[in-house]
C-alpha cells in the first residue's frame, strides 16, 4: 500500500498531465501557464505556486523536469511514467525508513554509539544532548 504522500504526488502529476493536454482557452491551463499581468509580490520569500510544488513532485517521481510537457502530451505514456515514478519513489521512501530504523535500533542496542551528552545542568547534574534542552530545564530551577 503506497503512502499518502506518494498518492498525492501521483495525483498531482496526473492532473498536471491532464492540464497540459487541455485546450489553451481552458481556465486551468491559463492559470498553470499564466503570469501576473500587473501588481507585485510581497517582500520576503514568495509563496509557493502550483508550478513550484509540481517541480518538486516531478523530481521526486524521477520525471525529467525539463521535458515533462512533451511526455505529458501522450496520455498513456504519461500515466505509465507517473506510475513507474511513484513506485520508485515509494521504494526509496521505504528503504530510507528501514535504514533509519536500523540505525536507531543499533544505537539503542549499543549505547556506546550514542553521542555523549554535551550539556550538563549545574544545579542537579542532569545531562542533555542539545543546548535547548538544558535551557528549558533550567527554568524548572528558577523558583
Amino acid at each position: 500500500m503506497p503512502s499518502i504522500h506518494t498518492l498525492i504526488e501521483k495525483a498531482q502529476a496526473r492532473w498536471a498531465g491532464h492540464v497540459r493536454r487541455m485546450n489553451d482557452s481552458r481556465i486551468p491551463k491559463m492559470l498553470l501557464y499564466g503570469e501576473l499581468a500587473e501588481g507585485k509580490r510581497l517582500a520576503g520569500r514568495p509563496k509557493l505556486r502550483f508550478k513550484d510544488s509540481l517541480k518538486a513532485t516531478l523530481k521526486s517521481l524521477s520525471i525529467p523536469v525539463e521535458n515533462w510537457e512533451d511526455a505529458a502530451t501522450d496520455r498513456h505514456q504519461w500515466r505509465r511514467l507517473v506510475h513507474q515514478g511513484a513506485e520508485l519513489a515509494e521504494r526509496r521512501r521505504i528503504s530510507l525508513a528501514v535504514s533509519k530504523r536500523e540505525a536507531r535500533k543499533a544505537r539503542e542496542k549499543n549505547p556506546s554509539l550514542q553521542p555523549l551528552p554535551e550539556h550538563k545542568c549545574d544545579v542537579c547534574g542532569r545531562c542533555f544532548r542539545a543546548r535547548i534542552g538544558l535551557v528549558s530545564h533550567t527554568r524548572t530551577h528558577k523558583d
